[in-house]
């Protein structure tokens, strides 16, 4: 396993962004079984060049690309869909980068090889045990930190659960009161005359 600790170097990516979307889907699922079709570990940071002349730095982070397998609260409205997110790793209290136990990449490795792994200096991570890999979880469209609507899905890391078993029926029941009360939520405002 590549350590994690190592000290990042600079590679420079360029990136030219067109005027459409670029077919990325933005979604927004309340409760979807997801699973992981390709796993990629970068432990590097990338310096990002975009086609408008700024750049910035981009963290090492596990990016994956997934497809929605099942929607939990209407089913058959965007199975099969894939979209890619990352996973970002943290940065620790020298100057390395780490696996956060409270983070988003921590969530899903604690959903994949339980959270034990965080205790076991032995614990291992490998790319390939993803693969395949099936989870639910809230799917959001991608917003930039000021809240502003971008292109693409990103999974809400709070929100990720085993799949299969009681977590995902759980699940599932959750997302149909909540789907439930919205729905009657409009229904008490569409008898409102304006």
């Amino acid at each position: 396993m590549p350590n994690p600790r190592k000290k990042a170097s600079k590679q420079v990516v360029m990136v030219k962004k067109s005027a459409t979307s670029g077919g990325a889907p933005s979604l927004d699922i309340l409760a979807a079984k997801l699973r992981i079709l390709e796993a990629e570990l970068s432990l590097e940071e990338k310096e990002v060049k975009l086609d408008n002349g700024r750049s910035f730095m981009a963290e090492p982070n596990l990016n994956v690309k997934v497809e929605v397998v099942a929607n939990l609260v209407q089913p058959g409205v965007d199975e099969g869909v894939k979209f890619y997110d990352r996973f970002k790793l943290k940065r620790d209290d020298g100057d390395g980068w780490v696996f956060s136990k409270y983070s988003k990449l921590g969530n899903l490795i604690m959903v994949r090889y339980g959270e034990e792994w965080f205790e076991d200096a032995e614990a291992e991570f490998e790319e390939d045990d993803l693969e395949d890999f099936e989870f639910i979880c809230q799917v959001e469209p991608k917003t930039d930190p000021k809240g502003k609507p971008l292109t693409g899905s990103t999974i809400n890391w709070k929100s990720i659960r085993p799949a299969g078993g009681s977590e995902e029926k759980e699940a599932y029941e959750v997302a149909q009161a909540e789907a439930a009360a919205e729905g009657d939520a409009e229904e008490d405002y569409s008898e409102i005359p304006f």
